[in-house]
């Protein structure tokens, strides 16, 4: 990525295509990754490489929409951050919502050699009293 805000563009493009390299090339070798599905906690492109390959490969002949809300970033000369709303929606081969959720999503970038990576991600969604997450907040 040249800059931060382009995580936003390329990782909403990637899941479209189901690119796995296109995805995979926006994290850091040392990436550490808090995510709400499996394994909850990642550590490394190669162990995070073999989630996005699972996601992806895994959908068939689905499609993936990514819609990013409320995004913001704060970027500095090597360290950036941002924060967005993101809404995933499985697409179906003709062109209906099959199931959807919104997660809340942080990324801290780092950049090496005029090239930002993602170096940190956490998503989350809110839980009700119960403890069950809500996906569908607003």
């Amino acid at each position: 990525m040249k800059q931060p805000q382009d995580f936003f563009t390329i990782y909403k493009q990637a899941a479209w295509d189901q690119d796995t390299e296109g995805m995979i090339n926006l994290y850091h070798e040392n990436v550490v990754i808090y995510d709400m599905w499996e394994n909850g906690y990642q550590t490394g492109l190669a162990a995070w490489s073999v989630a996005v390959k699972d996601w992806l490969g895994s959908l068939g002949e689905e499609k993936v929409k990514v819609t990013f809300e409320m995004m913001d970033l704060q970027e500095g000369s090597n360290l950036a951050f941002g924060s967005a709303l993101i809404t995933y929606e499985a697409i179906s081969t003709d062109n209906e919502v099959l199931r959807g959720m919104k997660n809340r999503l942080t990324v801290g970038f780092h950049k090496e050699q005029d090239e930002w990576k993602v170096i940190h991600q956490h998503t989350s969604a809110p839980i009700d009293s119960e403890l069950v997450a809500i996906l569908d907040f607003e």
